[in-house]
């Protein structure tokens, strides 16, 4: 009988850390945070936590992982606050684990201090400020000294991969608007081979929105999160950030959308800014490109987390909201 996705218990996740890494105090208690792409748990003495990752998708290799180390290092010798790795006894970052499922690799990491920027309620303020850390992170991910092997955050992945999986998927569940997604999808491969020449290309953390970005205590900003990092377009991964995309299309919320653009481009300029083709692409192009990623591909992973319920809900759900989107924006 095939085992898609064990959960190993807490407490033998603290024998690990205590057997593998420094200076782990003796009172540190371990609970198992919570599952999404990853299997997280929480180590904690009271006063100090670390974050436990066990990677779970089957599709990341060893030295994906490795190259996402190698990136968050770069960006904290850089100057950037960010949830940063913390290297084994024998100075590697990796901890292999026998699971029923396999070998899987988990990675120990520092705590991402603070609370959660709140979406909904950033002023213009803490707009720049979050801009001004976005541009910051590219400009040093353009100066690392090497090329780290990472996937490209392309069409490839993003449309042919997951139409792919929603074809797939249809077959179990015909009510998806297939015929709909298969529409997005090449209006913006043909939108991408024309225009795409005209986007800045580069390292992307892959998932900035206001959750991965907490501010500290002494009113810092810290970035984490770098699972889905990787080669894009940087206009691409500004645009969960600037898109919104759940909050609709309200009069409302495409104010405030364009709100946030104006604060967003005062700050963003380390990196180079976005020209007007980037602009636009951000709504009319990655928006739903991005959404057409977590329909296919990114459910298609948390599936055996949420179950089929949830996974076709939230598509229902989606498509919804896209079908608006696109009536606006194109």
């Amino acid at each position: 009988m095939q085992i898609v996705r064990s959960t190993i218990a807490a407490a033998d996740i603290l024998d690990k850390i205590r057997g593998n890494y420094s200076d782990i105090p003796q009172n540190t208690a371990c609970a198992f945070e919570y599952r999404g792409v990853n299997d997280i748990y929480r180590c904690t003495n009271g006063n100090l936590s670390y974050f436990f990752k066990i990677y779970a998708r089957n599709d990341i290799e060893e030295n994906a992982i490795e190259a996402e180390i190698k990136i968050v290092n770069h960006l904290r010798q850089s100057g950037l606050s960010v949830a940063y790795p913390i290297a084994r006894k024998n100075e590697k970052y990796l901890l292999p684990l026998n699971t029923p499922e396999g070998n899987r690799f988990g990675v120990l990491f520092s705590e991402a201090e603070g609370n959660p920027c709140n979406s909904d309620l950033i002023d213009e303020r803490e707009i720049i400020e979050i801009s001004c850390l976005i541009s910051e992170m590219h400009a040093a991910l353009d100066a690392m000294p090497t090329s780290p092997q990472r996937w490209k955050l392309d069409e490839r992945l993003f449309l042919d991969r997951s139409i792919e999986i929603l074809g797939d998927y249809s077959k179990f569940n015909p009510q998806i608007e297939l015929s709909f997604l298969k529409e997005v999808v090449k209006e913006l491969k043909e939108q991408i081979q024309d225009r795409a020449r005209d986007w800045n290309w580069g390292l992307c953390h892959g998932d900035i929105h206001t959750g991965n970005i907490h501010r500290r205590t002494d009113g810092n900003l810290t970035i984490y999160d770098f699972d889905f990092c990787g080669y894009g377009w940087r206009a691409y991964d500004v645009s969960p950030f600037l898109g919104n995309f759940s909050a609709g299309i309200r009069e409302d919320v495409v104010d405030n959308r364009k709100r946030r653009l104006e604060y967003f481009l005062r700050g963003y300029e380390n990196a180079g800014g976005l020209s007007d083709s980037e602009i636009e692409a951000v709504y009319k192009v990655f928006v739903p490109f991005r959404r057409i990623f977590n329909m296919g591909y990114l459910y298609h992973v948390l599936y055996y987390v949420w179950g089929n319920k949830l996974r076709n809900n939230l598509i229902t759900h989606d498509t919804r909201l896209l079908h608006e989107w696109i009536d606006y924006y194109w």
